[in-house]
């Protein structure tokens, strides 16, 4: 912090852009001592700080003050640039960084302002692309999403994305995969149904259907091996 008694001013020397709204910033106090600082471009509109604008005490402990929402922010920023994240997810990781709770509620609504930060839209992304994957039960994406702090009312609003067919396409791809693993094995038949049926079960899916699909699956084997 500039001290009160050795500097009454600060004034801007450069400002160098970053990249997505960033830039930085260097600013020389009246004994010479220089400052640098990374701020959004909002903070540069704000304060107008163009190079060879002059800031008074309170202007610059104010700056100053903002250097945590700015940082906070630009981490926010750079971690969104490479994945989805919810918004709880956000707020744990900048709790991770010991940022201050008034901060953290700052940063994240300035996030669903620019709406780079939105639990609906990361929900519907991430079902679509597990359901392409192809590994996991709707139960299990549900719960996943669960964890990550996505709202009942917003995963109810995205339950047509399932489809009923393609969870018993993948429970039979999963089946197959299964059997292929432990037919080699030597297991009696009733063995053979029990450790596939509670494999599915343990990720998720309806045991019901699985044993449907089991029976189904067994009975076309025995159709095609006859062929």
């Amino acid at each position: 912090m500039l001290s009160k008694e050795t500097a009454t001013y600060v004034v801007v020397i450069s400002s160098t852009a970053l990249g997505r709204g960033f830039y930085k910033i260097k600013l020389g106090d009246a004994n010479g001592e220089i400052y640098e600082m990374k701020i959004h471009e909002e903070i540069m509109l704000d304060y107008r700080l163009v190079v060879g604008k002059e800031l008074d005490k309170e202007a610059f402990d104010a700056l100053q003050n903002s250097d945590g929402y700015q940082k906070a922010y630009s981490y926010a920023i750079d971690i969104l640039t490479r994945r989805m994240y919810t918004e709880k997810e956000i707020r744990r990781k900048l709790n991770e960084r010991e940022t201050a709770a008034d901060v953290v509620n700052d940063v994240v609504a300035k996030l669903f302002e620019i709406e780079v930060l939105n639990d609906a839209t990361y929900a519907r992304v991430y079902i679509e692309n597990q359901i392409a994957v192809g590994k996991k039960s709707r139960r299990q994406i549900l719960a996943d999403l669960d964890a990550k702090g996505v709202s009942v009312s917003i995963v109810d609003n995205l339950l047509d994305l399932f489809d009923e067919e393609a969870e018993r396409t993948l429970i039979t791809k999963e089946i197959d995969r299964l059997y292929q693993r432990y037919s080699p094995k030597d297991l009696s038949a009733f063995e053979l149904r029990g450790r596939v049926v509670q494999a599915l079960g343990r990720k998720g899916f309806e045991i019901g259907e699985v044993q449907r699909q089991y029976d189904f699956f067994i009975e076309d084997l025995g159709v095609r091996e006859n062929v």
